[in-house]
């Protein structure tokens, strides 16, 4: 009986693998063409189209034409008359302006607001104050409603109120300058 480890080479047979085969690194061909390259241009195009593709402004309905929108009220509708200062309960320095509003226009009205320029004893302006015109109720000043409660309708007139809560120090005591600010309405 043999005891030798070693055994006989054979020539014809494959030869052996060495003990550190696994430290070789294989080389993975690569091919010539650039996909990272072409993958990127690819996507260049995708993005583009559609970008060119996408409608440009957001589709907006025309605006109504002329015939549309109702007739708006301008204060040129307004005519203020028999206008008078009374003295607001309790006695201070609030009062109302009271007179006849007519609405000359086509539209009812909803709403009036008018500025008050009181003008000082020797001439120069002392302020200009804005309030809201009421529709009087009754015949009576002390009891008014909002315009938008009873509109006044095209061709009507009605008693109506002006209330200033603080006449200006030094006021003439003389009807101030009214000018009409603003109006609202709504159509008959």
């Amino acid at each position: 009986m043999a005891t030798n480890p070693k055994l006989p080479d054979y020539p014809e047979g494959p030869p052996r693998k060495s003990t550190d085969d696994h430290a070789r690194v294989q080389v993975i061909k690569k091919s010539k063409f650039p996909w990272p390259i072409a993958g990127l241009i690819a996507g260049a195009v995708l993005l583009i189209a559609i970008i060119a593709l996408l409608p440009k402004t957001p589709h907006v309905a025309p605006p109504p034409t002329g015939a549309q929108v109702p007739q708006q009220p301008t204060a040129e509708q307004i005519q203020l008359t028999d206008m008078k200062l009374t003295p607001a309960p309790p006695p201070g320095t609030s009062l109302y302006l009271t007179g006849i509003l007519h609405n000359t226009g086509e539209t009812a009205i909803t709403g009036v607001q008018v500025q008050a320029e009181f003008m000082g004893r020797n001439g120069p302006a002392l302020a200009s104050l804005t309030s809201p015109v009421q529709g009087v109720v009754g015949g009576s000043a002390d009891q008014a409603q909002d315009l938008t409660q009873a509109p006044i309708k095209p061709n009507e007139s009605r008693p109506i109120r002006i209330y200033f809560d603080r006449a200006p120090a030094g006021w003439n005591r003389q009807m101030p300058q009214l000018t009409v600010t603003a109006v609202t309405g709504t159509t008959p």
